[in-house]
């Protein structure tokens, strides 16, 4: 699969306790971000745009956008489970004046179901959905995360990486296993 470095939630990023991801996406500026972000983008939608809001989609179209989750290169150790959420915030008039990521206001859009300890081993791919669709009654979101939440005692081992992809992984498990030249007859 690709991966753009501009659409990464996490990068390495050691999970010890509940966390947000390291970046959060502006969906406005196409820019990921830490604490803060830009209150006065270049990027304008409409003569009067103060907020923008992004409709996160439905179906399996053309180009949906798959959040793909790996483990790093030593395994979990002391939780008991990882949940992954994907999380959307529109913009606000307080987060609008400061800039700060804390001002933001999360909602959960979609959630992974728990995964045990014992199949956060190492360099493995936990999780892969698509871009979720936006629950009715939540408001668009300008900005999107992951937030990881631990349960059971702190994690004293583990990271991940996160990534946004347009293309599919379906054929992972069987990448490296055809000798190179490999021709079908058609």
């Amino acid at each position: 699969m690709m991966l753009d470095d501009k659409l990464t939630f996490s990068d390495g990023q050691a999970i010890t306790a509940t966390a947000a991801s390291t970046y959060f996406y502006d969906q406005l500026t196409g820019e990921k971000d830490t604490t803060t972000f830009d209150t006065n983008p270049k990027a304008q939608w409409g003569p009067n745009a103060t907020y923008f809001g992004e409709d996160l989609g439905i179906g399996q179209g053309v180009g949906t956008p798959r959040i793909v989750i790996t483990t790093g290169s030593v395994a979990f150790a002391t939780l008991t489970s990882l949940a992954i959420l994907f999380q959307g915030a529109p913009d606000n008039v307080t987060a609008q004046a400061s800039g700060l990521r804390s001002d933001l206001v999360f909602v959960t859009y979609m959630q992974q179901p728990a995964i045990l300890t014992a199949l956060l081993t190492a360099s493995q791919q936990i999780a892969s959905f698509d871009w979720p669709m936006r629950a009715i009654g939540n408001g668009l979101p300008r900005f999107v995360q992951l937030d990881y939440v631990v349960a059971g005692a702190n994690a004293t081992a583990g990271s991940l990486t996160s990534s946004v992809t347009l293309a599919p992984n379906d054929a992972q498990g069987t990448l490296g296993q055809y000798p190179s030249g490999f021709h079908v007859a058609g």
